[in-house]
């Protein structure tokens, strides 16, 4: 059982909580809003931010080689901190494993419409991994300066009182310790900026969150008063994994001047389109998303259109008797056919 050290930040700086985003959510369906879009970064900016957990490692490897090998340790303390320090590494190589895994896996390839119900379990999830993440760094994090501290004491001590010719090594490592641990909390703060960064589009507004360490600023912007919104992929490598910045100008803008930007956002081309049909509240075109829905699947759904009211409450009367089926084609489906049954749910459940 680890510390809960996200909830002692919660509740020393209310500007810092992993759960913001799902209280907004809760906050929007009381309010009654039923569907939106949820706009993280992509997950492959962790991966990019990753150059300093490549770094950790090979510091750590210089520091545990300094202890074992070229101070010739033979005291079991001097072992016991090298290896300490090992798999102090080593688990936190697996902790960033996983949640990048779990990071994936819940927020996908690019941000999509989607129910204010599934939204809500959605951003659960991403809390839940978060708060793992989190807790598990941070007590990896405090055992990483307690390490420097202990070595730096012991090269202290070694130096003036028994004239430890290796004292100077231990400086050394100190200073490598000390490098350690800036980019294994360098890390942490990319992976807050990452999870707790966040934007929800709603029908006629869009919130902004931006967290930076334990502090956080939010702001929302009313969809009447965008003038334009635009996309562009972040360079040849953007291009090729499908990520980039989305642009947002409001009235009267003159150049930077109320401009938001949403960097490493999945699919920004097709982000765009999407965040226009929620702030204009198309129901038109889901409706015809469920339509190509309906006729890939005519033979097992039985129903060809819900462009009447009759044939709409027959494909809510369905649902209800097969929703099993509705989630093995959602399970079974390609990209397009996910948002179709998606679309789906939100037209039988709100409109």
């Amino acid at each position: 059982m680890f510390i809960n050290f996200s909830s002692i930040l919660t509740w020393m700086f209310k500007s810092f909580d992993i759960a913001g985003d799902t209280k907004l959510l809760e906050k929007l369906e009381k309010d009654e809003v039923r569907f939106l879009m949820i706009i993280k970064k992509h997950w492959i900016y962790s991966i990019l931010m990753s150059w300093r957990v490549l770094f950790v490692v090979i510091i750590a490897c210089a520091n545990v080689y300094l202890l074992i090998f070229w101070q010739k340790a033979t005291d079991n303390i001097t072992l016991g901190i090298a290896v300490f320090l090992a798999i102090n590494v080593v688990w936190w190589l697996i902790v960033v494993s996983i949640y990048i895994r779990r990071f994936y896996t819940i927020q996908g390839n690019k941000p999509y419409i989607e129910d204010i119900h599934s939204a809500i379990k959605k951003s659960h999830l991403s809390d839940t991994a978060f708060e793992h993440f989190f807790n598990q760094t941070i007590l990896l994090l405090i055992l990483l300066v307690g390490i420097t501290v202990f070595v730096l004491f012991t090269s202290i001590m070694g130096f003036f009182f028994s004239g430890d010719i290796h004292a100077s090594l231990g400086i050394a490592n100190v200073i490598l310790l000390m490098i350690q641990t800036g980019l294994f909390y360098g890390y942490l703060n990319a992976m807050i900026n990452q999870e707790m960064d966040f934007k929800v589009v709603v029908p006629g507004q869009i919130f902004f969150y931006n967290q930076l360490g334990i502090f956080g600023d939010s702001q929302s912007m009313n969809a009447d008063k965008i003038k334009t919104i635009n996309s562009k992929h972040a360079g040849l490598f953007g291009a090729f994994v499908n990520y980039g910045t989305v642009i947002i100008l409001t009235e009267g803008d003159q150049g930077a001047n109320g401009q938001m930007d949403m960097e490493y956002v999945g699919s920004p081309l097709d982000t765009v389109t999407e965040m226009q049909r929620v702030l204009n509240k198309d129901y038109a075109s889901m409706e015809k998303s469920v339509n190509l829905l309906l006729r890939k699947f005519e033979n097992e759904i039985g129903i060809e259109n819900i462009d009447t009211p009759e044939n709409k409450e027959k494909l809510r009367e369905f649902i209800e008797n097969n929703d099993a089926m509705i989630q093995g084609i959602f399970k079974n489906g390609d990209s397009e056919t996910k948002q179709e049954v998606r679309e789906l749910y939100i037209l039988i459940q709100w409109s």
